[in-house]
């Protein structure tokens, strides 16, 4: 597998009317391609833009692959066809090392704890009926204790939700967002039935502990972006109504759930479902990332479709809170076809790493220029970064992403990349 450190060009011009503020210098930055998926859907790894798919503990880097080639004879990955999703670990500038497989249906979530101990979130297809997709399963949580010292192959394991594999049905949506606290609180959400199901393990418990952030909703709320922060839980979803057979998905609200003090609180963020295109256009939002900073403020950012003339031109709103009420602004971008920013707090300031379709920049809080990386030739980009809520320190000395690659178009041969940057050679950009 090819390692290449190379110089970032940051162009001082607009590149075909994307980037229009791009800072002259050059900074050192890395980036190398990973293991992916063979096929794109269902399950490629680049599916659940809401996961933590990738974590740092000092020197070393952890991610996951979905090995979907049991699809090449049956495109179903249900019990009697499972996927298998696999642990990888990278120490330094060391090759990528393979750890432990495990029986899925649709990618998962990766946690990891101040001690080091990695934590594997992951759906298992119980049904074996051949037509069945894999939306039937149970949730399981892998940990590797001794990761640290670099065993990645011996695992604990357990359920959290069962499924009996025969007539209970959903038990447990596919959709699932993960977050793990310093204190080592781990928390699972998703949507199921028109509610919205948490379950917590805390520190030193043997049992989960479920509760519902909310129910009766109108909708169902899935691709949870989870936070399980230091003054709560908070959680972001979409609206996911499925409006029948051949009919258009809605993707039309996003919506806020909240746990303090052991209570739970949910709001509506944005609900287009009256906007004049919403009859004609089923998605008009989308939701981005969650972020609690130092100072425990909130931070979301969520993203509208309403130009009524390219259903991709994207608006994104970027909401924070601290106490009551929010304060909504637009982010100023000169790149309208922005698919996903995600955030990282640096010295007390947020800043935003962001990807269109084949471009992946930077920038430093609201009043900053953007910085192109030009490096990894992809496209389709889905963008991964390791976040305090996956469980990496937000003092650690890099910033570490992936672009998985969701062009399904560009399978069975689709690249995907690892890229790291220092956190030094960006601060004064």
């Amino acid at each position: 597998m090819p390692r290449i450190l190379l110089l970032l060009l940051l162009l001082p011009f607009a590149l075909s009317g994307c980037i229009k503020d791009l800072i002259p210098g050059s900074i050192d930055f890395f980036f190398e391609e990973i293991p992916g998926s063979k096929h794109h859907g269902p399950n490629g790894t680049w599916w659940g833009y809401n996961q933590s798919k990738i974590v740092r503990h000092g020197e070393v880097v952890y991610i996951y692959v979905v090995e979907n080639d049991n699809l090449d004879t049956n495109q179903n990955p249900n019990a009697a066809n499972p996927s298998k999703l696999v642990i990888y670990r990278k120490e330094g500038d060391g090759a990528w090392q393979r750890g432990a497989a495990f029986n899925t249906s649709r990618p998962g979530n990766i946690l990891i704890d101040t001690n080091g101990v990695v934590h594997l979130i992951v759906f298992e297809p119980t049904y074996t009926d051949q037509n069945e997709n894999g939306s039937y399963g149970r949730l399981k949580r892998y940990w590797f204790p001794d990761a640290a010292s670099g065993n990645i192959t011996s695992y604990r394991e357990e359920i959290i939700i069962d499924n009996d594999g025969k007539y209970q049905g959903e038990t447990v949506n596919i959709r699932v967002g993960a977050s793990i606290g310093r204190d080592g609180t781990i928390v699972v959400s998703f949507g199921l039935n028109r509610s919205h199901q948490v379950w917590y393990l805390e520190p030193g418990s043997l049992k989960w502990e479920m509760q519902y952030a909310g129910y009766q909703l109108g909708s169902d709320y899935y691709y949870p972006y989870v936070l399980a922060g230091k003054s709560g839980t908070g959680i972001l979803a979409i609206q996911d109504d499925w409006t029948g057979e051949n009919q258009p998905t809605l993707y039309q609200k996003t919506h806020y759930f909240e746990r303090s003090n052991g209570t739970w609180r949910h709001e509506s963020m944005a609900d287009l479902s009256s906007h004049a295109l919403a009859p004609s256009r089923s998605q008009l939002v989308e939701n981005s990332d969650i972020y609690e900073d130092d100072a425990q403020r909130m931070h979301l950012i969520y993203q509208t479709r309403t130009d009524p003339g390219d259903p991709w031109l994207n608006t994104f709103i970027h909401a924070t809170r601290q106490g009551s009420g929010w304060n909504r602004e637009e982010i100023s971008l000169s790149d309208k076809k922005t698919s996903w920013i995600r955030m990282l707090e640096i010295d007390g300031e947020i800043w935003y790493f962001c990807s269109s379709w084949d471009k992946l920049y930077f920038r430093r809080g609201d009043t900053g220029k953007f910085t192109r990386l030009k490096g990894p030739d992809i496209n389709g980009i889905y963008l991964y970064l390791a976040a305090p809520r996956g469980g990496t320190s937000a003092d650690e000395k890099y910033v570490d992403l992936l672009l998985l690659n969701g062009n399904g178009g560009n399978y069975p041969n689709a690249r995907n990349y690892y890229v790291r940057i220092e956190k030094e050679a960006i601060r004064e950009k």
